[in-house]
């Protein structure tokens, strides 16, 4: 069986998430909360032309949002801590509250520039033929990618609903 989410009253879930897909998701804090500078490249890049710009940029909206990224994570952390084992399984399932999807989603999208950026990727890994390419650490992180776009999709809205019982299409993260 695959991963599946569903729309309930409170938010989303997340249901069948594997021992893999569970790691993936206890990294997200970790991945925005990372000092390497190729992360802190990726997430908060040089905007200004003018160096008395990026300055003041540096200066007044970086500690803003270094402390933005540093809330989403202890979210994500804290609904991470409600996660819950399926019964006879190594599988767990998620709640994501609604009031929680927004710092989900902007969690996952930062988490996702910072895994490309630490795993040494480029566009081209992305391709249909570039996973063949790939080193086995890089094709660990794709597969890592796709999982956190599919929980940022179903969180967006972009899966149907299935008219039977109300959960999303399944979606594999083996």
């Amino acid at each position: 069986m695959s991963m599946w989410a569903a729309r309930v009253a409170e938010g989303f879930v997340f249901g069948d998430l594997t021992p893999a897909a569970v790691e993936t998701l206890k990294g997200v804090p970790m991945l925005i909360e990372s000092s390497d500078s190729r992360v802190r490249d990726r997430l908060l890049p040089e905007t200004c032309s003018k160096e008395e710009d990026e300055e003041h940029w540096r200066e007044h909206a970086v500690p803003e949002l270094e402390r933005l990224f540093l809330s989403r994570a202890q979210l994500v952390r804290r609904d991470l801590d409600a996660l819950r084992k399926l019964p006879e399984s190594p599988n767990s399932v998620l709640l994501v509250p609604d009031e929680h999807v927004n710092a989900w989603v902007a969690a996952l999208n930062a988490a996702r520039l910072a895994l490309f950026a630490l795993s040494d990727m480029a566009a081209e890994h992305l391709d249909v033929e570039g996973f063949g390419k790939a080193t086995p650490k890089q094709r660990e992180a794709i597969l890592r990618l796709d999982m956190m776009a599919e929980m940022q999709s179903v969180m967006l809205g972009n899966h149907e609903l299935d008219d039977e019982d109300g959960s999303f299409e399944d979606f594999a993260m083996e």
